[in-house]
Parts: structure tokens; C-alpha cells; sequence
């Protein structure tokens, strides 16, 4: 089934659904910031690269039901959406988000066309010229390309306050790439037209958002300005992250050129949190995520990196302060990084080699497997307490990744086994999901 008719009658269905309230909102407008992350598919060659980025969003509810949205993003990483561009991408959806709003969260469709804009292109275009390395590349230039996109997916709101929205967005950012021009094979430099293609793609977003306007006291269910009660002491949570890995410096054991830092590459992943709070302000916390994707199996596959599938353990404390309908905290967890393909130096031997004079060399076993590395995740937490049972959270944070000792096969008999130092790295992760306390 064609997905805009899907979701456009998802969206009639919902508006028909019930009379239209009668109640009047405080307010017609919210705004607010938010983290994204875009999984762009390229095709299956290259495969798909995600890529973190922040941005803001501008709401006005038309009325309980209906609501016109502006959206703009950046994405900071300048090697972004590799093989697409190399410079800084920006992104903005302009549409509508349509639904049920209930007392403490609304559940909404959404349809918002808009652009994608890359920097720093490479573009074949006829009669350009390109310095390329001191020569002149003709019909060919670096500059920034604008995609056509169109976002569709569904909403998830919480209303801890009357002032305060939770938001956490899931969809498809279906990317129009236009006709284009490519140097044809046999007549270089001569151009081909291209047909234009369309690619869907996986969007995730989480965000908070303040309605401005006039409120009456804000107050939970039971009619009281701040929930009564002392803090339940079990929180379990399920949530999606997102990690920007910086790989370990590299190493090869044949000559090769490759780059000392490969730069950020971001995997999403979805995980679960246990919770046990001694105090209002203190609470010990277990955490396990696992990445969905291959890491390292498109852009850097021919590299002796670890790779296959990451997962992540956690498990320390947070600290901080409880405000009646949220929390903010620091943390700091100890834990580990691991990956599921990792280049492993099981065992080591001296051997003579009678053709080399008896030169004795180290020979190294290697066998390729699973690899935890130790990390430690330091950030801070925020909390929405949509009620006493029911939480919303987004984390932000370092997490830091010690890589041991790396060691490689050598090509040469005088360095049969090559090795680097170990090294640590520092890693940019966000998590946002919604908890449950007892």
C-alpha cells in the first residue's frame, strides 16, 4: 500500500473519530528544542549511515486535534551522510500533525514536506570547471545540492505540566534525489543525465517543548500542585540511543594510507534501564542497549576496526534533584563497549627461521570474535513525572571508551604481528524513552 494514502487516512480516521472538544486550549503555540537522528539509505553498495543532529521545533494547534509545525535541524558532523556530501547538512519539514489529545499524552499521524541541503558536494554540471589537486577537472564543481523531502510517521506526546510537552517522533524521511549528471564511461568527460530516485529512510527525534501562554496552577490527577508522596524506589524503562563512535586509530598490517581519525560514526541502538532509588535524590541504575546495524560494514569495512553488532552495558549511580513534575541529575556509570567482529591477538610464539640466519620472530594467532571494551558513561538526566507510576527521560552525555591494546598480522618478516598502543576515546550519546515506577 501506497504510505501518504496510508497515513492521510490514518489521519481522517483520527479526526473523525469524535466530535471536536469543546474545551479551548491555553495556549496555540509551543516551541521548543530536540535531538534527531537520520538513517540515510543510499542504495546496496554503500548501504545506510546515520547521522545525530539538533534543531527546534514551532507548533500552533489549531485546535485540539490539528496543529501546523515548522521544523529546522543541523546536523554538525562535517563529513556528513558519507558519499552524499562532505560539508554540514540542514534539514526543515514544514506541515501538519493531526490526532487524539487525552488529559496526560496525544497520540498523532504526521505529514510535514520540507528540504534536506548538503554542503560541499561533488557535482558534475556542464561547462564548470574544478581545481582538483592542481589540475582542471572539466564539467564538474564543489557546492551545496537541496533535496526534496517529505516526512511522515507518528507523534508521541507527554504532558507532565500544562506548560511542558515530551515529545518523541518516529517516521519516514522519504528523500527525492532529482536528475543529476554523471560522466559517461566510454566518453570521459563527456556527461550522461541520470533519472532522479527516491529513497525512504528512518527518522527518530525526541524533544521538549513549552506552550506559552496564560495556565492555571498546574496539578496532577489527584488535584494536589505537586505529587504526594514519597518517590517509588523501582523505575524500568525502555528507550532508544543513539552513539557517535570514534574509532580507534587505525592499523594496517600491509602498506596502507588511511586517516589517524576516521571521525564519528553514529549507530542507533534500543535498550531498557533498571532504576533502584535510595533517595529522592539518589538512585543506583542498570542499563543494556544493542545496535541494530553492522558497524563498520560500509564505510570503513576494508579496516582491521572492530565491527559487527556493538552492545553497551552501564551500571552505576545518578545524582540530583527532584522538582515536583521533573528531575534534572548528573551520572556516571561504568560499564562496557562491545562489538561482535573484533580482530583478537589470541596467542603469541617465538620462532627460528634457519633461511634468515636463525633470526627468531614473534608469531602471532589471530582469530576474529567478540570484544568488550570498558567505558564509562558521564552526563546528565533529565526527568518528566507524568504521574506517580508513569516517567519520560532523555539523557546526555560522554560516553568514554578505553580500546586496549590493538594488534594486527604484519607483512614482513620482520614484523610479523603490528600493534598500537591502547587509547581512549570519547563518544557523544543521547538516550530518550519512557519509564514505569513502582
Amino acid at each position: 500500500m501506497n504510505p501518504t494514502f496510508l497515513v492521510l487516512t490514518t489521519i481522517f480516521l483520527l479526526l473523525i473519530s469524535q466530535p471536536t472538544s469543546a474545551q479551548s486550549m491555553e495556549s496555540k503555540i509551543e516551541l521548543g528544542p530536540q535531538f534527531t537522528a537520520l538513517t540515510l539509505f543510499f542504495d546496496e553498495f554503500r548501504g545506510d549511515v546515520t547521522e545525530p543532529g539538533f534543531g527546534a521545533r514551532l507548533t500552533y494547534n489549531v485546535n485540539r486535534k490539528i496543529a501546523f509545525e515548522a521544523e529546522g535541524t543541523l546536523f554538525p558532523n562535517k563529513t556528513i551522510f558519507s558519499g552524499l556530501g562532505e560539508g554540514r547538512a540542514v534539514q526543515a519539514q514544514f506541515g501538519v500533525k493531526a490526532g487524539k489529545r487525552f488529559s496526560k499524552f496525544g497520540i498523532f499521524g504526521k505529514a510535514r514536506p520540507g528540504f534536506l541541503s548538503v554542503g560541499e558536494v561533488f557535482i558534475n554540471e556542464p561547462g564548470a570547471t574544478l581545481d582538483f589537486f592542481g589540475s582542471t577537472l572539466p564539467n564538474a564543481r564543489i557546492g551545496r545540492r537541496t533535496h526534496f523531502t517529505t516526512d511522515l510517521g507518528g507523534v508521541l506526546e507527554f504532558y507532565p505540566t500544562n506548560r511542558t510537552v515530551v515529545r518523541f517522533d518516529a517516521g519516514d524521511t522519504i528523500v527525492r534525489y532529482g536528475p543529476h549528471f554523471e560522466y559517461d564511461p566510454i566518453n570521459f568527460p563527456e556527461l550522461v543525465r541520470r533519472p532522479g530516485r527516491v529513497r525512504h529512510n528512518l527518522q527518530i527525534t525526541a524533544g521538549v517543548a513549552f506552550r506559552l501562554g496564560t495556565f492555571p496552577e498546574d496539578k496532577d490527577a489527584s488535584g494536589t500542585s505537586k505529587p504526594a508522596g514519597e518517590t517509588p524506589r523501582y523505575e524500568v524503562g525502555i528507550h532508544f540511543t543513539s552513539l557517535s563512535l570514534n574509532p580507534p586509530r587505525p592499523i594496517c598490517g600491509f602498506p596502507c594510507i588511511v586517516p589517524d581519525d576516521l571521525g564519528p560514526i553514529t549507530e542507533p541502538g534500543l535498550g531498557g534501564r533498571l532504576t533502584f532509588n535510595l533517595t529522592d535524590n539518589i538512585g543506583l541504575e542498570a542499563e543494556g542497549n544493542f545496535y541494530t546495524r553492522q558497524h563498520g560494514s560500509s564505510r570503513f569495512s576494508f579496516l582491521p576496526i572492530p565491527s559487527g553488532h556493538m552492545f553497551q552495558g552501564q551500571f552505576g549511580v545518578k545524582v540530583g534533584k527532584r522538582f515536583g513534575s521533573f528531575g534534572i541529575f548528573g551520572k556516571a556509570r561504568p560499564g562496557f563497549v562491545g562489538f561482535t567482529q573484533a580482530l583478537r591477538l589470541v596467542s603469541s610464539r617465538i620462532e627460528t627461521f634457519p633461511a634468515f640466519d636463525n633470526r627468531q620472530i614473534e608469531v602471532g594467532e589471530f582469530r576474529i570474535g567478540t570484544t568488550k571494551y570498558f567505558s564509562t558513561d558521564v552526563g546528565g538526566v533529565v526527568e518528566f513525572y507524568l504521574s506517580r507510576r508513569v516517567m519520560t527521560r532523555m539523557d546526555l552525555g560522554d560516553t568514554i571508551i578505553r580500546y586496549g591494546e590493538f594488534a594486527v598480522p604484519g607483512f614482513s618478516l620482520s614484523n610479523l604481528i603490528g600493534r598500537r598502543p591502547p587509547e581512549t576515546k570519547h563518544n557523544f550519546q543521547f538516550t530518550g524513552g519512557i519509564g514505569f515506577r513502582f
